[in-house]
Order: structure tokens, then C-alpha cells, then sequence
């Protein structure tokens, strides 16, 4: 089984009375996610460090430039498919002033979290939103 390691950018920001926020932009090219919204991302080149690829894709995909300074990295996800296995090395950046007026903003709020995005969003970013909030509004985690 081929493994594809890929970086994601999360862009999010906290409301208050524990509502989150991430950003998301619809997916253009074909493919089993066209029309999709989803994080910025794409595949880590040979010998570019995962954070970095992140960084590169938000720059190809939205035309902004991020400090990758301030990615966060935050675990691997795997989306396997039947010819190979994706591995989302996630990352996390604060709010960008440079992402208005591009993409949107999708409001994760408890109980529901990421279920009303369903068929709106690819299905292994449901778990990485709802683990996004779990650690940071669950007081287990504080």
C-alpha cells in the first residue's frame, strides 16, 4: 500500500461561549472531493519538512503568505483509499487578516460539532475538527 504524506493548513479562531471557527475553501480540481470545502494542502515534496509544506500550499492555493512560524503542529490523520493511504499532517495557524474576503468560515459549536457540515466536507476533516475543539474547550484537556 502506498502511503501519500500531505500538510494541511487549519486556520481557526475561538468565539466566545465556546464557538469555534475554521476556515475553508471550496476545492476546484477534479476529483472524489471537487466542490468540497476544505483546508489548504497538498502533497510534501521530497525533503521539505511537513510545516513547510503547509506554508506552500496555502501560498499556492489562497495567494497569502503565512509565518510558518506560527503552525502548530497538530498530529497525523490518515484517510486510506483503495490504492493508497493519505497521511494529513495537520497544522494549526491563527486567523490570518490576509484571509478576508477569501473562502469561509464554518461555526463548530457543542453538541453537534462537525455534523452539519456533513456531505459539505470531506469525512476525515469531521474528526479533525471535532478533536480541534475537544482540545480546547473539554476540561479534560485543560
Amino acid at each position: 500500500m502506498k502511503l501519500l504524506p500531505v500538510a494541511l493548513a487549519l486556520f481557526y479562531r475561538q468565539l466566545p461561549g465556546n464557538v469555534l471557527e475554521v476556515w475553508t475553501q471550496v476545492r476546484e480540481d477534479d476529483g472524489p472531493y471537487h466542490g468540497l470545502l476544505e483546508f489548504p494542502g497538498g502533497k510534501i515534496e521530497p525533503g521539505e519538512e511537513p510545516v513547510m509544506g503547509a506554508v506552500r500550499e496555502v501560498q499556492e492555493e489562497v495567494g497569502i503568505e503565512v509565518d510558518p512560524k506560527l503552525g502548530r503542529f497538530m498530529g497525523i490523520y490518515t484517510n486510506p483509499l483503495p490504492n493508497k493511504t493519505i497521511l494529513l499532517n495537520v497544522f494549526l495557524f491563527p486567523d490570518q487578516p490576509s484571509l478576508i474576503g477569501r473562502g469561509q468560515w464554518l461555526k463548530v459549536e457543542n453538541p453537534d460539532l462537525s455534523r452539519p457540515f456533513t456531505g459539505q466536507i470531506p469525512s476525515p476533516n469531521h474528526q479533525i475538527i471535532d478533536d480541534l475543539y475537544h482540545a480546547l474547550y473539554d476540561r479534560a484537556h485543560e
